[in-house]
């Protein structure tokens, strides 16, 4: 076994064996990247990492989250870690470098991981949950309904969905702003995804989504299957969603497929989704999605578009209540660019820098996407040791966010480490909230201009402060995603503009 270690040039970084002779692996970047820290574990097969029983005796697995442990095991043993756990092995990768491969050259060793394969009985064959080369056909196919031109037809949509939510608040009152990030995100998808605006057809879609999330955690397990087939009310609840959802979407790609062929475009990712052609098929009869494809595409944007969304604003106010002199610099850049009525559009997104870095350092902070998982399908090796099949390969955007060799004093909110001098200075994957490569996120554009157009509708006109009774620290959920453990109560008061 060869352990690496790294040699630096002021641009390239290459990977030397101990016996001199180089790896081909040659990284080049604007900055130079502090040395890769591969350490040897007590086996020599495996590079080090945390015990498992010391943990269990010491109490540490039972207070801490699975976010916490990460973020522990990279500060503690390295860039590359390996523990076991349920009799498999897992390694951790904490280095952009090591993530980058990861996310590209080294895919072809991965599938999507044991949760995501289980999840299918509920989300479909979706780009979430597909494999090569389905994955990569459904993809083309579904870009052009993600591009910028589209998306900025979503600005107006956004800001409405945001000044109507706001609209029925009421000052000098305390409420739970995740419950109302979740209905924000969902009525922005159901619109800019099927049209949808009716209330009736939202609050359908709403229940169904909550009796899948209730669901995905499940899938951890390894009877999840069985589970979903027990005659209790959750498990009843589930299939309901499931049954409602499927035919809501299935009766609105009937109805636009029996539309006259001149019919107007709505304006809205499914009527992409329906024309979508694949460049590279030139197959008359399977050049288009199927509906089966289209309807698990719609469950996964449903699904994954409103949850992280959600969840990434939630944080953002959080930490804006927090911090009040970034909640008075966000309210001052909007009133600047938006006056004191106006709501954002698409046109507006580029005028608000200072939403868009608070939105960063929230998902820095709180990555909605904590953790990118894959399973080893082929065996490879990463810095000189062997990953076997069947081992789990953990990519923890909520460690490698905190690494104080990328972000400085990393606990600190600093919305600043996002201007475009500081953010064109990070290694690629020392900052990846919407992962990478071709598992990249699709919508990753309307997240961000989703993001950046809520903070400033809300700063504008609100002051958000922590109720009298808040914990010192926010409580977190690392589940399917990250999302605050008891919701986000927070006191409302109206600014005088």
């Amino acid at each position: 076994m060869h352990r690496s270690r790294t040699h630096f040039t002021p641009t390239k970084l290459h990977l030397i064996s101990e016996e001199g002779r180089a790896t081909p692996r040659v990284y080049t970047h604007l900055v130079p990247l502090p040395p890769l820290d591969v350490r040897p574990g007590r086996d020599p097969r495996y590079p080090a990492g945390p015990a498992f029983l010391p943990r269990i005796l010491s109490g540490e697995a039972f207070r801490s989250t699975s976010a916490d442990l990460m973020l522990s095991s990279a500060r503690q043993h390295g860039d590359l870690v390996h523990y076991r756990a349920f009799g498999r092995h897992i390694y951790q990768l904490n280095h952009p470098d090591l993530i980058r491969d990861f996310m590209t050259t080294d895919s072809i060793h991965h599938h999507r991981n044991v949760v995501m394969q289980r999840a299918r009985t509920v989300l479909g064959n979706g780009l979430l949950t597909s494999e090569e080369p389905l994955h990569m056909r459904q993809r083309r196919l579904a870009q052009p309904a993600f591009h910028r031109d589209r998306i900025a037809g979503y600005g107006i949509v956004i800001s409405d969905a945001a000044a109507r939510m706001t609209s029925a608040w009421q000052p000098g009152t305390t409420r739970d702003l995740h419950a109302d990030m979740l209905e924000l995100a969902l009525r922005i998808v159901g619109k800019c995804l099927f049209d949808l605006d009716h209330l009736d057809n939202i609050e359908a879609v709403a229940s169904a989504v909550d009796s899948f999330m209730s669901f995905l955690p499940l899938a951890f397990l390894p009877f999840s299957q069985t589970i979903q087939r027990l005659p209790v009310p959750s498990m009843r609840r589930l299939q309901r969603g499931k049954l409602h959802l499927d035919t809501l979407i299935n009766r609105m790609i009937a109805e636009r497929r029996a539309e006259p062929a001149d019919a107007p475009d709505r304006g809205d990712l499914l009527s992409m989704l329906l024309a979508a052609t694949d460049p590279e098929d030139t197959a008359a009869a399977s050049n288009q999605m199927s509906d089966r494809q289209i309807h698990d595409e719609c469950v996964t944007i449903l699904l994954a578009g409103h949850e992280t969304t959600a969840n990434a604003l939630s944080f953002a106010l959080y930490l804006l209540a927090v911090h009040p002199e970034a909640q008075q610099q966000l309210h001052t850049e909007a009133i600047a660019v938006l006056g004191p009525t106006r709501n954002p559009s698409a046109a507006d997104y580029p005028n608000l820098p200072f939403a868009t870095q608070v939105f960063a350092e929230a998902m820095r902070l709180y990555p909605p996407v904590w953790v990118t998982a894959r399973s080893c399908i082929s065996s490879y090796q990463i810095a000189g040791y062997t990953i076997p099949v069947g081992a789990a390969l953990l990519a923890p955007q909520f460690a490698v966010h905190r690494d104080e060799r990328f972000f400085p004093d990393p606990d600190r909110f600093d919305p600043s480490r996002f201007t475009p001098e500081r953010k064109a200075a990070l290694p690629r994957y020392a900052y990846f909230p919407f992962a990478g490569g071709g598992r990249q996120c699709i919508a990753e554009g309307l997240a961000w201009m989703e993001g950046a157009l809520t903070l400033a509708t809300i700063a504008r006109v609100w002051r958000l402060t922590l109720p009298p009774n808040a914990p010192a620290k926010l409580a977190i959920n690392p589940a399917i995603s990250l999302r605050p453990r008891h919701g986000l109560p927070l006191h409302l008061d109206l600014r005088a503009i």
